[in-house]
Order: structure tokens, then sequence, then C-alpha cells
């Protein structure tokens, strides 16, 4: 379907389903139930694609390899992180500038819609009520060890990587924007992908709303999780404007050496791949890791086979 502008996106149009098992891949549903959700556009329902604002990951960004010490940084099952689990977007909200606001507005509208058709999702009341919704837009957790006055960490949301679910390949695409040329650059693995997604660059998202997701296991309290998952298809990227120094949370590295400015300051003027490439072995700039937690009244459907 024709892209929608996160400013243009309304709830009105979107039609939600119940999660349900997958018949033809049984694998993509043996943990959560999934259902796709659809737009009405004109009459035809398709999976919402959504071109996002332009922003700065002055935050958060894309997990890092390894960790403060040098350490590769592992997964769940003990191993150093794969692409599949480091391929994801943790986007920061700057209220304070206008398009991030109302990206932050439409984000929160869809959390709102699916918390007032929970019941029409599940298809009655009861069943409604062993689920608790998983907003896309999130607060960061409260530090207990920070200082008083340290300033507050933003909300945000997470997009992940799209990946082939055969091959594990990144399937997202990454263009560099050089004073309005637009270029596909290379990146078959997500160190690729950091060269590009930086900490101060500017970029813009393009997503797709992919699925409405139940799990099948209850958590501590009781109840089982529902949300929705955004998926990034393409992002458009600026490069960072400044050469600053930043602090070791955002993992950047200070130094003096003054070939290691002179690079840092040839990457944000030259955004081509070949000068990227070079470049990337000698600067350490990976931001934090994601932390997972891991308006109007629209209408939903029972479920049906759109998986």
């Amino acid at each position: 379907m024709p892209t929608i502008k996160y400013d243009e996106f309304t709830t009105d149009k979107l039609v939600l389903t119940t999660p349900i098992e997958n018949a033809k891949i049984p694998g993509m549903t043996k943990f959560q139930l999934l259902s796709v959700p659809m737009y009405d556009s004109d009459g035809k329902e398709e999976m919402p694609t959504v071109q996002g604002p332009w922003m700065k990951l002055y935050n958060y960004g894309l997990p890092s390899k390894n960790d403060k010490d040098g350490n590769p940084r592992l997964g769940n099952n003990g191993h150093p992180m794969t692409d599949m689990e480091r391929g994801k977007l943790k986007i920061p909200f700057n209220l304070e500038d206008d398009d991030s606001k109302k990206f932050h507005e439409m984000l929160t509208a869809l959390d709102k819609h699916c918390e007032e058709t929970k019941e029409e999702i599940w298809g009655d009341k009861k069943k409604a009520s062993a689920y608790k919704y998983q907003p896309l837009v999130r607060q960061a957790a409260v530090d207990p060890d920070a200082d008083d006055d340290a300033p507050s960490r933003p909300d945000y949301a997470t997009m992940k990587f799209d990946f082939d679910f055969k091959s594990r390949e990144i399937k997202t695409k990454v263009f560099v924007n050089d004073n309005g040329k637009r270029d596909e650059m290379k990146t078959p693995t997500m160190d690729d992908v950091q060269k590009y997604i930086r900490y101060k660059c500017e970029f813009r998202p393009l997503f797709t709303i992919c699925k409405l997701y139940a799990t099948k296991s209850a958590d501590t309290d009781g109840k089982r999780k529902f949300g929705l998952g955004l998926k990034l298809k393409y992002i458009e990227v600026r490069p960072m404007t400044t050469s600053s120094a930043v602090d070791t949370e955002n993992g950047f590295l200070d130094s003096d050496d003054e070939t290691d400015t002179k690079v840092r300051k040839d990457l944000i003027e030259t955004t081509t791949k070949k000068v990227a490439d070079k470049v990337v072995e000698k600067v350490v700039a990976a931001p934090e890791p994601v932390e997972e937690d891991t308006k109007p009244k629209g209408r939903s459907k029972k479920a049906s086979n759109k998986i």
C-alpha cells in the first residue's frame, strides 16, 4: 500500500484481528500468537507502512557488540549476541521538537486504541482480562544509583530490523542522505549498519506495523502480554554534525590524539561507503544497548487467517 506519513495516520482506519497460531509456518508462533494489522485505504485493506519524521539520535540507539570493558555482550543463551538480537533501534523522543512530539503522539494514539478495543480484539471480556497491553511508547527505567540532579532519560519506542526468517540475513535497507542525494549502503551485518546509524546522526525511519502479538505464557502477575510490533524496512540517515566526544554512557571514548580527531572529522564530513569502511575500525562510537523489558475510536475484527 502507499506509504502513510506519521502525521496523517489515523486509528479510524486500523483493523486489528485476534492473534492466532500460524498453521503454515508453525515456528513463527512457537512462543506467541500472531495476527497482521491492516489499514483500510480507499476500501482496500493492507499492512500499514508508515514514514516517520527526521529525528536526532541523541540517546539510546543500537545495541553495541561489546560492553564498556570490551567484552562481547551476551544474549539470553549466554553466547555473544547475534545480529538478530542486536537488530533493534531504540528511538528517543524529543518532546521539545514538533516533529518528534507529533510522532510520539501518533504512537501513543496507537497504544490508546489497542487499550480501548481490547475486548473487541479478544472477543469477550473474560478472555481480554487475561491479557495486559505492552505499549509502543515506553518510559526509561528509573536508575536508583543516579544522582538527584541527573537528567531523566526520554520516552522511547523500539523498532526491529527486518531479517529473512530462514537465512537470518538483514533485509532492512540503509540509505545515506548527503545534501539531498540518497545512496543505498551495503549493510549485510549489524556491524555495517552501525557505521551509519550513529550517535547524534539524524535519521528518518520507514516502518510497518507488522504484527499484533500475544504471549502464550503468563508473567508472574498471572497476565499474558499482547502488543504491536514495528519493523524497520528502510532508514535514511544524515551524518552527525558535531565531532564532540560523548560520555561513556553512549559508548564513545574521549581521545587527545590529533590523528583520531581528524579521522572523526573526516567521518562527519564524508558519508560515502568507501570512507566509512576505512574509518569505522578506528572509531569506537557504538551507543548503549537496547534495554528490552523484556484518538479516535477505531474498529476491530474477530480472528481470521490474516497471517
